[in-house]
């Protein structure tokens, strides 16, 4: 008896040590609901991974420990600091889609100006949170206003924590600002008014944020890789299940509030959940059209061919073994 206790410890400890550890960086949202059911649902897991999400405040926090080579992988939006990363020489690739259009932002109002704004046009003059300088809620913000004939330089801008303009907007600190969920629920009920989601005046289809890999660690780890892949498209189609009210968004719910900074179940309940690709599949049209607005700002070193932003790779010899879910 003994005898077989030892052993079956022993090949528990093999099998725990076989598992390949890795470290993913990024913001706690929403947006890491794929990786989040790929852990809580046991994918990673099944691929021979032991997946750990650390926290970071912002995609630019990351950047620098990715290129080191501190973390293998993160999770963040197509800003203006990762084409420039890139344009640097720095070991970054995009790999995989994480969130995309629908995406479910809201441009919100201050309820005090509410009444006042019609239009895009009448938001000329207002003063308008974006969460950095060369971030997507400025590209957001920018196509958003050119449907009024507006450009940035018709309104004041204010940088700050996504967090804080939601106090900002309460306080009347700001004007109004775009806002990602469940940020835009918060914000409406504090009284804040949603004016419109970006998604119905932005084209072609945001690419909001995707996976990144350090190239120097994919080089060398190919087949850890995609594994990961694999097990990440499983857990976007799951949470996808959730987000179109199937019947797992309880169950989806309780990851959420496990994983993510918001701990109030009806937030999730009655918020708009942003949407994922079930393929991983990335839009690289969107892609493109964010490098062109901030090349025009001014913001880029240079401009980046598709090739040294993007590797389909990954995706595709997972999409290979699992299938398309495509249209379903």
């Amino acid at each position: 008896m003994k005898l077989a206790i030892a052993a079956l410890c022993l090949l528990l400890s093999t099998a725990a040590q076989a598992a390949t550890k890795l470290v993913i960086g990024s913001v706690p949202t929403i947006g890491d609901g794929p990786m989040i059911c790929a852990i809580e649902k046991g994918y990673f897991a099944e691929q021979g991974l032991d997946v750990e999400l650390a926290p970071f405040r912002s995609g630019a926090d990351m950047i620098p420990m990715i290129a080191r080579g501190d973390i293998s992988l993160m999770g963040g939006a197509m800003s203006a600091a990762f084409f420039n990363a890139i344009a640097d020489g720095m070991p970054i690739r995009y790999f995989s889609n994480r969130a995309q259009s629908p995406v479910r932002h809201s441009l919100v109002l201050r309820k005090e100006i509410a009444g006042g704004v019609k239009g895009i046009k009448d938001l000329k003059g207002k003063r308008l949170a974006i969460a950095g300088t060369g971030s997507q809620t400025e590209y957001e913000t920018a196509k958003i206003l050119a449907v009024g004939g507006l450009t940035l330089d018709d309104i004041e801008l204010k940088s700050l924590g996504m967090p804080e303009i939601v106090a900002a907007l309460a306080s009347g600190a700001v004007d109004a600002a775009v806002l990602v969920p469940p940020l835009d629920e918060i914000a409406a009920r504090g009284g804040g008014v949603r004016m419109l989601d970006p998604d119905e005046v932005i084209q072609p289809r945001m690419e909001v944020s995707g996976m990144f890999y350090n190239t120097d660690w994919a080089k060398n780890n190919t087949e850890v890789l995609d594994r990961f892949a694999l097990a990440y498209i499983k857990g976007a189609r799951f949470y996808l299940e959730a987000a179109r009210h199937g019947p797992n968004r309880a169950e989806m719910i309780d990851y959420l509030i496990k994983h993510t900074p918001v701990k109030d179940r009806t937030v999730y309940e009655n918020m708009a959940w942003s949407e994922a690709n079930p393929d991983g599949a990335v839009t690289t049209d969107s892609i493109m059209d964010m490098q062109e607005f901030y090349a025009a700002r001014g913001y880029l070193k240079r401009k980046l061919t598709l090739e040294e932003i993007h590797d389909g790779g990954p995706i595709q010899r997972a999409i290979a073994k699992l299938g398309s879910a495509a249209g379903k």
